[in-house]
């Protein structure tokens, strides 16, 4: 169906809104801390150009007509090139969020920069502490390693 074509237009939209989400949840602890608002200022731009490179890839792909749809990506083995380069952003990108959350203070700094990160557990949500982010970060790019690897090696548990 061509709609799916067009599918990469709706992720960046959603990507948008949750920056701008961010930036008006980040308004209640800007008024009690003025020293807060660069540090969400940075973290709605990072949002903003980050979080859509990867979907930008995806569109100019399709646009060109180099992939047919979404579904394109899943077969890495193709070697199609904007395939691959969706692939290396993504590793890039995690790359860069290791780095920044271990090594460069960042589970700190959103720690320091409550509404990012929250934990909905039972009738309050929590802010989370640098620990725990870095705790949930590792499992999550854990289990997104898993998921490359059945990707990259087309690993099939369901037999047709």
């Amino acid at each position: 169906m061509e709609i799916f074509n067009y599918v990469w237009i709706l992720f960046i939209a959603v990507t948008i809104f949750n920056a701008y989400v961010l930036k008006f949840r980040s308004k209640k602890y800007i008024k009690a801390k003025p020293e807060l608002e660069p540090g969400y200022e940075k973290l709605v731009k990072g949002i903003l150009v980050y979080g859509n490179i990867p979907w930008v890839i995806v569109g100019i792909g399709n646009l060109f007509q180099y992939t047919n749809s979404l579904t394109d990506y899943l077969y890495l083995k193709t070697l199609n090139p904007f395939i691959i380069l969706f692939y290396f952003s993504i590793l890039a990108l995690w790359l860069l969020g290791i780095h920044w959350i271990y090594f460069k203070k960042g589970a700190e700094f959103l720690e320091e920069h409550p509404g990012l990160v929250v934990v909905k557990g039972g009738s309050n949500p929590e802010n989370v502490s640098a620990k725990k982010i870095k705790l949930f970060f590792g499992i999550i790019m854990i289990s997104n390693l898993i998921f490359f690897v059945f990707l990259l090696y087309q690993i099939n548990f369901i037999k047709p």
